[in-house]
């Protein structure tokens, strides 16, 4: 039954983490207002130390209760007091969706008995890559594809969404390479290429 209710909140987290910036905030910063990562969003950020910062926080698996994950305190000594906060329960179990915006990058925490089970962040843009991220490379990346492997010829990503759940790693990360939502999302299981999906690649 235990792990029924985890499930369940594994397909809430799915849905909170893209969506939770957007909600009903039980405590949230008086002057901050929640920045929305629609496609034709003009506004990125570059700031690198907020995007190396959300690489030190570290996933727990969902099924252990995020143990071995950052803690909220740890989140919160590498990012600072957030930006906005909010709490759900499903099935008995609580999560904790933690929200902080700098610039025009978003990082969004999700927590479970005080541990990190998954992280987001959006709205950042790297500055330089190796290699473009063009229709015709987007087409040669082929199903089972390390995430190593794409990383080292195009680059970190500039959106990234992960979570362990199971055992199992899900990464889905974003690629932008133009100011109108331009570029291509590519959701790996285990580090390997499961998915992909493109917009206005040329």
């Amino acid at each position: 039954m235990k792990k029924v209710a985890l499930t369940s909140a594994v397909t809430l987290l799915g849905i909170g983490l893209t969506a939770c910036s957007n909600s009903t905030n039980s405590s949230s910063h008086p002057s901050a207002k929640t920045s929305k990562t629609h496609t034709n969003d003009k506004r990125v950020s570059q700031d690198k130390e907020f995007r190396n910062k959300f690489d030190k926080i570290k996933v727990g698996d969902l099924m252990n209760k995020g143990e071995g994950g950052s803690t909220v305190a740890q989140v919160k000594s590498l990012l600072g007091t957030p930006t906005s906060s909010s709490s759900t329960k499903t099935n008995g179990i609580k999560t904790k969706s933690l929200v902080w915006i700098k610039g025009g990058s978003t990082i969004t925490v999700a927590t479970v008995d005080n541990n990190t089970v998954s992280k987001q962040i959006t709205g950042f843009k790297f500055a330089s890559r190796p290699e473009k991220l063009t229709l015709k490379a987007f087409d040669s990346i082929k199903d089972g594809s390390s995430y190593e492997s794409v990383i080292q010829k195009y680059g970190e990503p500039d959106g990234l969404d992960e979570s362990l759940i199971m055992g199992s790693k899900h990464t889905i990360a974003t690629w932008v390479t133009g100011v109108k939502g331009d570029g291509a999302v590519l959701d790996f299981t285990n580090n390997k290429l499961t998915t992909k999906t493109q917009t206005n690649l040329k």
